[in-house]
């Protein structure tokens, strides 16, 4: 977050387990401080509270809620992430779930954006709600089901077992490269590879990629970001098959539709499950 953002965190007492993907749930917190880090280039407070809340079936004679609309009666995990930053009027805050919306110059931010966030909240049967005023931060709020009982860790562990059991050994070989201009992103891509077994080396940006794979002489597979200022990870992959035709790619893209250029190229889709990328990189990376 850098050292003029002080850190906040409030986590209540007996606070309850949600049923939330792990990974996605990680991504969307990593976005979420990404995007309050660029709000507050002066430097502020990055807030994150966790408490519970149970939400019962709404009064049509009362005030609008101050939860998000369409969310069904139950308990739920609030996780509340604020900053004091630049805020939104009142215009870009009724976009600012819109998918391919955004308010950053090309190369900034983690290129989720919050209609991924708000995604991930849905598809775990909860929900999101965003507030701001300009000059007063964002306070975005996540909704996460109440888990009636705590996983089971032999279950839990098993398909990170398939996915070493299916991947011919690749993945305590393979060497992969990952290529990502936002620090905190490829940092997060990069521990989840390197939990499925495969060495990582890692670049902010397509030129030092090419740098790599001139100097390299063992490289499996190329996961990189698409959106990425200089080069884009298209503009990428169109010159790294000059030098190895056959190196196999897979694009990270926060866009819910794929862009023409990339029809070609296998994709997968932020924010992702770690079971996911490591299927994708198991059928890169065959036996």
């Amino acid at each position: 977050m850098g050292s003029l953002i002080e850190i906040e965190t409030g986590i209540a007492e007996d606070v309850w387990l949600a049923l939330v993907d792990p990974t996605q749930f990680e991504l969307a917190l990593i976005n979420l401080a990404i995007n309050a880090r660029d709000a507050m280039p002066s430097g502020g407070t990055f807030s994150v509270n966790v408490a519970n809340r149970s939400i019962e079936a709404p009064d049509p004679l009362t005030a609008k809620p101050d939860y998000p609309e369409n969310l069904a009666p139950g308990e739920y995990v609030m996780v509340s992430v604020k900053d004091t930053g630049t805020g939104m009027d009142v215009v870009t805050l009724a976009h600012a779930c819109d998918p391919f919306f955004t308010t950053k110059e090309s190369g900034k931010g983690s290129g989720l954006g919050l209609s991924m966030v708000h995604d991930m909240a849905i598809q775990s049967g909860g929900g999101l709600r965003v507030s701001s005023e300009p000059g007063r931060g964002t306070t975005v709020t996540i909704y996460l089901p109440r888990a009636l009982s705590a996983p089971d860790k032999e279950v839990a562990s098993q398909p990170a077992q398939a996915v070493h059991q299916g991947s011919g050994g690749q993945g305590s070989g393979g060497v992969v490269l990952l290529v990502d201009d936002d620090d905190l992103v490829r940092a997060g891509a990069a521990g989840v590879i390197e939990s499925l077994g495969y060495r990582v080396l890692d670049a902010e940006s397509a030129a030092k990629a090419l740098g790599i794979l001139h100097g390299c002489t063992k490289i499996n597979a190329m996961v990189t970001d698409y959106a990425m200022p200089g080069m884009n990870g298209a503009a990428l992959v169109e010159e790294v098959h000059r030098l190895l035709p056959e190196l196999p790619v897979l694009m990270m893209t926060g866009y819910s539709e794929r862009p023409e250029e990339l029809a070609r190229t296998a994709c997968i889709q932020k924010p992702f499950q770690a079971a996911e990328l490591a299927a994708r990189l198991a059928t890169l990376m065959p036996a």
